[in-house]
């Protein structure tokens, strides 16, 4: 039969045809006999997925459309096999979540007409739907695809109201996150779009039962959350006057609701205060209690009977007392300012070394770290011996007295650190070689144990190549990754055949955890989209970074380059052309490609690592790039949408590297603690200012870039009195040793 060979999608157009598949939709609901074979079957409802998808109109302009397509769906998922039916619902569900997990396809809302195929009276059976989908998005990294869901789907429930189904549907989504603990994905999603959910209530006549409740279930999951009751307080007058001014039982309801929730936030957050804190919360948010105060709470509200969501790592800072003025520098122990220069950096990322120092006391290796952060904040002295954290975290494929790069140093301890920060033994051996979680890293500490005798200092991130073709190039991503891909690319074992610009690390795979604290801390997702030029699908994949490597663009001579520029550069788009055609899973072939790359997961603390080095084949070194670079003190990230919000960056430390060669010269750090801005070069620390980092002369580059996110707050430094007992002893014991050691120095002066 003709209708067979009927096309929804013409080739080689970028828009699908939507009257074509109103005609073909049609034509089968006129046909009510035929069936066409299953395999066919299940591609033309992921045709519709993708028609609606890449549709636009409001929903008068598609009733007519809409209404056909459920029409053809509930007629297909009744009439065929219960096995064909769970077939093409899984198929139309997977289809559906290719789209409303990127952050970046603009789907249209119609798309969630095809939710049809859901049974809404069957509760259990739309969450083990969810539960599905959740499952699927829970591979990526970051479940960075599950928060770009739901912050479609908090869009849809704001902007269209042409699917019934649309508001059970989000609250089954939001029920199987919360039963897998992604309160951290709940949370930042919810708060960044509670404000327009919020405001849906002030239209009651357009708001269905289902919606409602998905806000007023966001509302209460929040009620702990300063910054959510920041994003609806300038609205809550607002709503609560239209509310009350409509006497329908309807929005009696709705308005109970709201002061019962907001009542409950109120309380809560002025119970949590004393003293001045909650003088300062009651004056803030005066016109809001004062509109609360109007209406009545009834205390029985069942949205308060859940559990308020709270993110896994939450880290505390001290807010009443200030870091010392001392700064204490670290003694050279033989050419170990790589690692010097990065402790340096690590210390004033003050959430971090914070946490290490007041709640890692009993872990191995991060134990060791809180010690010499602690001492390096309230030693009498001006300097540390630090030996004994050095002696435990220096890579063993480190030969000891040689020049080794700090970025590779950089990598490991996080890699150490991720491995045991789950573990607990205040009596660790640290005589036994170090396991790691990461079996590639594991790979890499034996090939390069094997070549130390070769060289003097090895690099992973410029790993050698054979001949005299080694070459510098921007691996994506850096020091940690895996990818998640939802197409398939074209299989090879050589990376020679992925474009060099772009080529993603070859070397490490390892996810970004959610119980992670040092994810959570400098952890982040690209998002990488391939299209093909023939029929304009396109595979998403997800990698994750806990730093970004910069390479450098050709430019003509005296051309300068800046952080920015760079960062513009690493995420541009690209061709993939020739041997490095994509496989196109829609067309079934190798095609010609465009590839482009976005921040989606923005991290607190961003390092980047700029690729100032090259292999010189002739003297078998990495030289130095001695380009003229402007060093930003602000960037933003290139990010998806959902992240604009998150992408600001401000600089507060560099390590910096002095000399020709990466396997010579010296590291030091220019670091801002507390506003003053300083130069950490091993034992000796002198003030400085930001102007120094573009003062630098030719031969002094900087190398690791470490920017804090500018709605992160830098947090003040914990007091001795903060300290754990213990490390306050170990303190205290350095300190009058100190002070021994001086009173004996000057008893044996003549």
């Amino acid at each position: 039969m003709a209708v067979k060979k009927h096309e929804l999608v013409h080739d080689n157009r970028n828009q699908l045809d939507l009257q074509a598949l109103e005609q073909y939709i049609q034509l089968m609901n006129d046909q009510s006999n035929y069936m066409p074979a299953p395999h066919e079957l299940v591609k033309n409802c992921q045709d519709i997925v993708k028609c609606l998808a890449r549709a636009s109109g409001n929903e008068e302009q598609m009733w007519t459309l809409l209404q056909t397509v459920e029409e053809y769906l509930l007629r297909i998922v009744n009439s065929v096999h219960s096995t064909l039916r769970h077939e093409i619902v899984t198929a139309i569900l997977d289809k559906f979540y290719t789209f409303i997990s990127d952050p970046q396809s603009d789907a249209c809302p119609a798309t969630s007409v095809v939710l049809i195929v859901l049974d809404s009276s069957d509760t259990e059976g739309n969450l083990s739907a969810a539960r599905w989908l959740v499952q699927q998005g829970d591979n990526g990294p970051a479940g960075a695809g599950l928060r770009a869901s739901l912050s479609c789907l908090y869009c849809w429930l704001h902007e269209w109201h042409g699917t019934p189904a649309l508001g059970d549907w989000v609250f089954a989504f939001i029920k199987a996150l919360e039963e897998n603990e992604r309160f951290d994905i709940l949370i930042e999603v919810s708060v960044d779009n509670l404000g327009r959910l919020f405001l849906a209530l002030d239209d009651p006549i357009a708001l269905r039962q289902s919606v409602a409740d998905v806000i007023f279930h966001v509302l209460a999951s929040l009620r702990e959350s300063t910054e959510a009751f920041d994003r609806i307080a300038p609205h809550v007058g607002r709503v609560l006057a239209n509310l009350a001014n409509d006497s329908g039982q309807w929005s009696r309801q709705l308005l109970q609701n709201v002061v019962d929730i907001l009542t409950a936030t109120v309380d809560g957050h002025v119970d949590a205060l004393k003293g001045e804190a909650q003088e300062m919360f009651k004056d803030k948010y005066h016109d809001v209690i004062l509109c609360l105060e109007r209406h009545m709470a009834s205390r029985g509200c069942r949205f308060l009977q859940q559990s308020p969501w709270r993110a896994r790592n939450v880290c505390l800072t001290s807010v009443n007392t200030h870091a010392p003025m001392r700064k204490v520098g670290l003694l050279n122990l033989g050419n170990t300012c790589y690692m010097n220069s990065v402790m340096q950096a690590l210390l004033v990322t003050r959430q971090f070394s914070t946490h290490v120092m007041l709640k890692m006391t009993a872990v191995p290796y991060w134990s060791r770290m809180g010690i010499l952060f602690s001492k390096m904040m309230h030693s009498i002295t001006t300097k540390l011996n630090p030996d004994e954290f050095f002696a435990v975290v220096k890579p063993p494929f480190f030969t000891r007295d040689n020049q080794h790069d700090s970025s590779e140093f950089l990598g490991y301890l996080f890699e150490l650190l991720q491995s045991y920060e789950h573990c607990s033994d205040v009596n660790f051996d640290y005589s036994r070689p170090a396991v790691l979680s990461s079996h590639s890293r594991l790979r890499i500490v034996a090939q390069s144990a094997q070549q130390a005798s070769q060289s003097t200092s090895t690099d992973v991130n410029d790993n050698p190549e054979p001949g005299p073709n080694r070459r510098s190039v921007s691996p994506r991503p850096s020091s940690s990754g895996t990818s998640s891909a939802s197409g398939q690319k074209r299989a090879s074992g050589d990376a020679e055949n992925v474009p060099l610009k772009k080529r993603l690390r070859m070397y490490e795979s390892a996810f970004l955890r959610r119980d992670s604290f040092i994810d959570s801390m400098f952890g982040g997702v690209l998002l990488t989209r391939v299209e093909c030029t023939e029929c304009h699908s396109s595979s998403l994949s997800r990698d994750v970074f806990r730093d970004l490597q910069l390479a450098f663009p050709e430019k003509p001579d005296g051309w300068q380059h800046n952080v920015q520029s760079l960062l513009e550069y690493y995420c541009s788009k690209e061709s993939l052309t020739g041997e490095n055609q994509y496989q196109c899973r829609d067309c079934g072939g190798l095609r010609d490609a465009e590839r482009s790359v976005l921040i989606e997961t923005t991290p607190k603390y961003l390092i980047l690592v700029l690729k100032n080095f090259k292999f010189d084949p002739k003297l078998q070194v990495q030289t130095k790039l001695l380009h003229s670079m402007y060093h930003n003190h602000t960037i933003t990230l290139p990010t998806v949408r959902s992240q604009a919000v998150h992408a600001s960056y401000t600089l507060y430390a560099a390590v910096i590297h002095a000399g020709t060669t990466l396997d010579s010269g010296h590291y030091y750090t220019l670091a801002k603690d507390n506003d003053q801005w300083s130069i950490y070069n091993d034992d000796v620390v002198t003030a400085s200012d930001e102007s120094e980092l573009n003062g630098l002369n030719r031969s002094s580059t900087p190398y690791i870039l470490f920017y804090r996110r500018t709605d992160i707050e830098e947090g003040t430094a914990p007091s001795m009195a903060e300290l754990p007992p213990k490390v306050q002893e170990l303190v205290m014991s350095h300190n009058k040793q100190y002070v021994e050691t001086v009173r004996n120095l000057r008893l044996a002066r003549p």
